[in-house]
């Protein structure tokens, strides 16, 4: 069986593919996508991501991976299964070679979090995004105030209400709750 955490990690690439599934991570990481933001959302998103020039969806991808680099450093510290999930997010982006590697560069050395919000324009890739931002948060075990904090931020900057937010986490916390 697929790891539910793992096979998240897939979602920026998988989407970007409009259907073409690679492997069985990808086709888990779409199935748990669809039960956090619901299957016809997911559809409206695929529809979206490849009917968009290819250097638009690789920005929204890389605003969508450095959304959750932000997330992992927000408590200043990184733990090994942060860095173990961030580079899984970033093999399974589908980027070319170059993008991942100043992506994995940027793990230890994030960019500025400035703009995210207008470079990450989809509702429901946003949406996806707060639930990642979520699971990294609690990667590590812990969840710091700092991560906190930033999550919030976020939510408001990506136009996700609280109450928008806290379904997200519940979709997530029982989707992985499910696994165990």
């Amino acid at each position: 069986m697929v790891n539910a955490r793992e096979a998240m990690m897939t979602w920026v690439g998988a989407l970007s593919s409009g259907g073409v599934l690679r492997d069985d991570r990808e086709a888990a990481g779409l199935s748990v996508a669809a039960y956090v933001v619901g299957e016809s959302r997911l559809a409206e998103l695929r529809r979206w991501m490849v009917t968009q020039p290819r250097a638009l969806v690789e920005r929204e991808q890389r605003a969508a991976i450095e959304l959750c680099i932000w997330m992992a450093q927000a408590d200043r510290h990184l733990d090994p299964e942060e860095v173990h999930l961030l580079r899984a997010l970033i093999g399974a982006s589908h980027l070319d070679p170059d993008a991942q590697d100043a992506l994995v560069d940027a793990v230890h050395e994030p960019p500025a979090v400035e703009g995210v919000e207008t470079r990450l324009t989809h509702p429901v890739l946003r949406e996806l995004m707060v639930a990642l931002m979520w699971e990294l948060a609690e990667a590590d075990g812990r969840l710091d105030p700092r991560e906190e904090a930033l999550f919030a931020q976020m939510c408001e900057r990506l136009g996700v209400g609280p109450a928008r937010a806290e379904e997200l986490r519940e979709a997530i916390v029982a989707r992985l709750g499910a696994e165990s």
